[in-house]
């Protein structure tokens, strides 16, 4: 059995990509999922979010997308998260790939999902490149959103070259889950925007979201997911139902939590809201 494997990725920045990839997979650790963050954007957030960069001369994220068929080997790197590891990013990464195949992270990625039940790749807004690489590792998409009305239009834009993308490489993955992220729905544009994606989009695509929270900026600041900074603060709640959702809505299982490696805290490695 295998990973299941999810692109967190929208075309436009500033949605919550980064975040959700570092608070998700600290929750599905935390449940003894066996976590693999592939940090693709060349920002290095996702792994400063887990308090982890490149090392010099190791594999990185960026790797197979600069050399044909260069692997993973080595590139993962535990956090202090239970079951996390993180592949990191090249922060010198440029944009220009050094191959034009468009599987080369799955063929990558694919070693290191029979040892994992779960991959999150946090994919940058703006690199169409990228973008189609991670569709094409993964079985499904997770698209953070803010409810605003640049936020639809991102969602709108992403959808379309998704499908667009699909089509054009034949492929047929499990489809997408939005998440709305900041909640604030004592807003009207807010109340307006959320009616708006469930009117477009449909309640099958839709997952539950997390509402606006001080500790995920905290969190963050401190290298570190919101469950652990602040177990209790609303965020980890809304994080963990979001979790749930899309176990559901991917089929996400364990059937690799005795696999090796063990993945646990660096140390030694031990092992919401709701608007639907």
């Amino acid at each position: 059995m295998t990973a299941r494997v999810l692109s967190i990725a929208n075309c436009k920045g500033g949605t919550g990509k980064t975040t959700s990839a570092v608070n998700l997979a600290a929750e599905f650790g935390a449940r003894g999922h066996r976590v693999l963050v592939v940090d693709l954007d060349p920002q290095g957030h996702a792994g400063l979010g887990l308090g982890v960069t490149a090392r010099l001369g190791s594999p990185n994220a960026h790797t197979p997308l600069l050399r044909r068929q260069a692997g993973l080997d080595g590139a993962a790197q535990a956090t202090d998260e239970d079951n996390v590891a993180v592949v990191p990013a090249d922060r010198g990464f440029d944009g220009q790939l050094g191959t034009n195949d468009i599987r080369c992270l799955a063929d990558a990625l694919s070693p290191l999902s029979r040892v994992h039940d779960l991959v999150l790749i946090d994919v940058p807004p703006a690199s169409a490149a990228l973008t189609v690489c991670a569709l094409m590792a993964s079985d499904g998409v997770v698209v953070p959103t803010t409810l605003d009305p640049l936020g639809l239009e991102g969602v709108r834009q992403f959808a379309r070259s998704y499908h667009d993308t699909m089509l054009r490489f034949r492929a047929a993955p499990l489809g997408l889950a939005i998440a709305p992220m900041r909640i604030d729905l004592r807003t009207n544009v807010e109340r307006e925007s959320l009616g708006s994606l469930r009117t477009a989009f449909g309640p099958g695509q839709m997952v539950r979201g997390v509402r606006t929270d001080v500790a995920v900026s905290e969190a963050f600041a401190r290298r570190q997911p919101v469950r652990r900074h602040r177990p209790h603060a609303r965020a980890t709640e809304d994080f963990s139902g979001l979790a749930d959702d899309l176990v559901q809505r991917f089929g996400i299982d364990c059937a690799a939590a005795f696999a090796e490696p063990s993945y646990g805290r660096q140390e030694g490695f031990s092992r919401g809201i709701s608007w639907r």
